[in-house]
């Protein structure tokens, strides 16, 4: 009897290589976006006193682009800021949608909701004062969670009204484009965070050594999980020498266990415990529980 493991493949968007494109490799890519990930979940954590119940900022995924490529949010109300990271080449800013930021400055002020007469109004001198604090929060748990992963700390914090024209960033300049959102329908709340490309070299430098290990084992140990395998029933085994084999003839019998020993093997090896019954209808086999046989 055999049969196989089978996994249903995944569709990935297959996109051209750029020439410049920083690369980086898997396990790097783990690490960063596990701690942009725990970094979500501490903005949450911080905003929770005044946010909805089901709003959580989460973060979206790394991608790359070059800085003329950007999307930047034009929009009266939202937050950019630049920043560096300390005693590195790296430079990046953080910008706020202009959605995001009325979002968390209503609500901060306990105004759950815009009236269509002040949708499009500017910001009051106190809002600003509100979304310019909240930004600055946003950039100093950014900063905590940097330096806890051994990236640096952020410095050189410069609020900017364009971020086309801060002159940081040449047009053609790769940048590393963290993406976060809050996940509410008709709602555009977005923040990004975009770091020079050279920041997949620092990577290299500061990840720590046990992470990157782990993850290098446990993504061995997922793909060999997943790796297909012909088994066989194995009903019983016995010792038998050659010579008692050559004497069996046409019409010898040989008595089988009743199938409550059977057992599950993968190229001679014992992977698991089996019962096995077989009737009119064929033969059904039962993975038995416990310790796995090696």
């Amino acid at each position: 009897m055999s049969t196989s493991v089978t996994t249903a493949s995944q569709k990935v968007p297959i996109r051209k290589y750029e020439l410049g494109r920083p690369i980086i490799r898997r396990e790097q890519r783990i690490a960063f976006e596990e701690i942009h990930r725990d970094l979500a979940k501490t903005w949450s954590d911080s905003m929770a006193e005044y946010l909805p119940a089901d709003a959580r900022l989460e973060f979206e995924g790394l991608d790359f682009e070059v800085f003329s490529a950007v999307s930047i949010d034009d929009s009266p109300y939202s937050q950019i800021a630049l920043f560096s990271i300390a005693a590195t080449p790296i430079n990046g800013f953080l910008m706020m949608s202009g959605a995001l930021a009325k979002f968390l400055v209503r609500h901060r002020l306990g105004m759950t909701a815009a009236t269509d007469a002040d949708a499009t109004a500017p910001f009051t001198r106190i809002e600003g004062a509100i979304g310019r604090e909240t930004s600055r929060s946003i950039i100093a748990r950014l900063s905590e969670a940097y330096a806890a992963a051994r990236l640096g700390s952020i410095a050189n914090i410069r609020e900017c009204d364009d971020l086309a024209d801060s002159f940081i960033f040449e047009p053609d300049e790769s940048l590393a484009l963290l993406k976060f959102r809050i996940g509410i329908a008709d709602l555009d709340l977005r923040l990004l965070v975009a770091l020079s490309g050279s920041v997949v070299a620092s990577l290299a430098a500061h990840q720590p050594v046990a992470v990157a290990e782990a993850n290098g084992r446990n993504a061995i140990i997922n793909v060999v999980r997943r790796l297909p395998l012909d088994l066989e029933v194995v009903l019983g085994s016995w010792k038998a020498s050659i010579a008692e084999l050559q004497g069996l003839h046409a019409g010898d019998q040989i008595v089988l266990p009743d199938g409550e020993d059977a057992w599950l093997a993968a190229r001679g090896v014992r992977v698991r415990r089996a019962g096995v019954e077989i009737g009119a209808a064929g033969a059904s086999v039962e993975i038995r529980g416990g310790s796995r046989l090696r």
